[in-house]
């Protein structure tokens, strides 16, 4: 399963530049969402309204559907409803509608994403602010990331071969009479019904499969630590924040956060490990 996310996430990084590549299908991760990077792990931390930081979502825009077939590495073929498939067809009945796909590498894969809808933070200052405010009384950890933007389906398929001829039939919703099905009947309600060969295979609605996330600007960290350092000495009040640095937040909310590219995204997650138990 590991050469089969690792090829997915790959081709997912090259098709979506700039977006780290969620897996599984399953997590839902919404703008605003945090997550700590220790260790190389992804690690769920609450979101910014558990921290009392307010931001305004941008107008939901909506995507093309998505697909991806690995360079005609996975080959799909389809059946209509009511009709008797080829003998390549092992688990769709007659009655059935649906497709057989399959695959010629071990690193190939199948991706369906429909009902693509993109939406984001509308203005970063407020975050910017907020943040400033949490690192300064000790309530924000540097390996700290927070959602900005992110990529819905209403429906996804993901279908990755791990031997050099897996294959997989997938049962559609159609009915007899429907006429020809395409890839977009394949993605989301349509159902597994044999699968060999798969080193990872999800099929449901309601998926966020990419997402783009900021963290507090490592420069601006490190200037903050040499011109502000702080000294703890106990039973002293707390250091008020200088005002400086609040404006700078609400001024250029782009010295204070920056993007975290997808080649620092980590390769584990604990939601992974939990859901695979």
């Amino acid at each position: 399963m590991a050469d089969s996310y690792t090829s997915y996430r790959t081709a997912m990084n090259d098709a979506w530049r700039g977006w780290w590549v969620n897996w599984p299908l399953s997590r839902h991760i919404r703008v605003g969402d945090v997550f700590g990077t220790s260790d190389d792990t992804l690690s769920t931390a609450g979101d910014l309204a558990d921290r009392g930081v307010t931001f305004e979502l941008a107008t939901a825009v909506p995507q093309a559907d998505f697909t991806y077939d690995a360079q005609g590495t996975a080959k799909v073929e389809f059946k209509l409803a009511g009709a008797a498939g080829p003998p390549v067809f092992k688990a769709l009945a007659d009655v059935d509608a649906g497709a057989l796909v399959s695959f010629s590498r071990s690193t190939s894969a199948l991706v369906l994403y429909t009902g693509l809808t993109q939406q984001g933070m509308r203005d970063t200052r407020s975050v910017a602010t907020g943040l400033v405010r949490r690192y300064w009384s000790d309530d924000w950890a540097d390996d700290l990331i927070v959602v900005h933007d992110v990529i819905t389906a209403t429906g996804a398929t993901v279908l990755a071969s791990a031997t050099t001829d897996a294959s997989a039939e997938l049962r559609a919703a159609a009915k007899v009479g429907a006429g020809p099905i395409t890839l977009a009947d394949l993605s989301g309600t349509a159902a597994l019904a044999r699968s060999d060969g798969l080193g990872l295979q999800w099929v449901g609605t309601q998926a966020t499969p990419f997402f783009r996330v900021f963290r507090l600007h490592r420069t601006w960290l490190s200037n903050i630590k040499v011109k502000y350092p702080k000294q703890d000495v106990k039973g002293a009040a707390p250091e008020p924040i200088p005002p400086l640095l609040l404006e700078e937040a609400a001024d250029a909310p782009d010295q204070v956060l920056e993007e975290v590219p997808p080649g620092e995204q980590p390769t584990a997650a604990r939601d992974e490990e939990e859901a695979a138990r």
